[in-house]
Formats: C-alpha cells, structure tokens, sequence
C-alpha cells in the first residue's frame, strides 16, 4: 500500500510542472534555463509568480529553489487561488477519501 501511495505522489509531482505550466505558469523546467536542477533567483525573475513568493519558497535558505521547494510553492499558490485545491487540516480526509486511518 504504502508503495502505491509513493508511485502516486511521484508521478503527481512529475505532472505537476506542466499542470501549473498549462495553467499559465511558468514549469520548473522553463525555469531552470541552466539545467543545474535549481532556480536561482536570477531564474525565478521570468516569473512574476516565482519571483515574488522566492523567499518563502527557499526552505533551506541556500538562495536557490530545487524541485521540491518549487513543488511545494506550486501547491501554495494552487490552494491560494479561487477553486484552488485546498489541503485538509492533518488527520481529516478530503471530500471522496475513503478508507480507515
């Protein structure tokens, strides 16, 4: 089960790039124009988006947003925006989730 659950989380996380990119935001691969596998803030200038919530975004602080730093400000802005997906409080299930905790 729990493998099921990581191949799903994965494969949201690979998706999900171009799912914000479709949206009309920018993907992190049309970010990352250096191909070094982060976004330096240099990078993040081409999105206004990025751009503006970087600092948030930079978890460990190095000055550079990797993929899943970039992925977790994809989601922040999803569930900040109208009809944007919302996450439940931990322990509570979104509607349609089944199944025993």
């Amino acid at each position: 089960m729990m493998k099921k659950q990581l191949a799903t989380a994965l494969a949201l996380i690979a998706v999900s790039g171009v799912a914000w990119a479709g949206s009309g935001k920018v993907s992190f691969q049309k970010l990352d124009t250096n191909r070094d596998g982060q976004i330096s803030m240099d990078e993040a200038k081409k999105s206004p988006e990025v751009s503006k919530m970087f600092g948030q975004a930079d978890a460990n602080r190095d000055g550079k947003l990797d993929s899943s730093e970039f992925s977790a400000l994809e989601s922040n802005s999803e569930s900040n925006t109208p009809g944007g997906a919302q996450s439940a409080p931990d322990g509570a299930r979104q509607p349609g989730e089944g199944g025993a905790r």
